[in-house]
């Protein structure tokens, strides 16, 4: 008898452009600072050759990230003032710490009364010890450096809109609790789009 699995990449949906909207960009360009929260969800399993891969293992993840000040280029202070971003998924990471995040993400007003106001849910990714600038000198492996992206729909304050950033932390996505609150380094740039 054969055992089925399922999918262990299943299908999520992200907002896409219409080829016949009259939509507006915004430049997007903050800082932030945070905690990421990670929890073991099970025993390390084997990936490979290689002593990293052979300590691959799943963690359950939490990101509270305060989205605070805005750089000179924002557009959309005066719209999107500043937040906190929420998120909760699975990283996958070696021993090695190279780490992949992928999960869901909201941004909410915090409200002392507990009704926070929701400004963007989507899907956001993070890989975690990576470089992507290696013409400017970071490493493949680039030790506490998260990069990563995320695409959301916007809500109740700014419906009829989508957030598309990439992001670039100094930070672990692999062991424990973490901080991450070089704002020097860590960034959430793109576009807001208006319809």
């Amino acid at each position: 008898m054969r055992m089925v699995t399922s999918n262990p990449f299943p299908e999520v949906t992200i907002p896409g452009i219409s080829p016949s909207a009259r939509a507006c960009i915004f430049r997007v360009a903050r800082t932030f600072d945070g905690l990421i929260e990670r929890s073991e969800k099970r025993r390390p399993y084997e990936c490979g050759a290689g002593t990293a891969a052979k300590r691959t293992r799943l963690i359950a993840t939490k990101l509270i990230l305060k989205v605070t000040t805005k750089l000179d280029c924002d557009e959309c202070w005066d719209v999107w003032p500043a937040t906190q971003l929420r998120a909760r998924g699975t990283t996958i990471a070696r021993g090695d710490g190279f780490a992949h995040f992928v999960g869901k993400f909201t941004i909410v007003l915090p409200n002392p009364d507990g009704r926070d106001v929701p400004y963007f849910k989507g899907m956001l990714e993070l890989v975690g010890r990576t470089g992507s600038h290696l013409t400017h000198g970071e490493r493949c492996d680039e030790k506490n450096h998260i990069e990563g992206w995320l695409v959301g729909r916007g809500l109740r304050p700014v419906a009829r809109s989508t957030l598309r950033a990439v992001i670039v932390a100094n930070g672990d996505l692999s062991e424990g609790v973490g901080a991450v609150t070089n704002t020097a380094i860590n960034k959430l740039v793109g576009t807001l789009m208006r319809g």
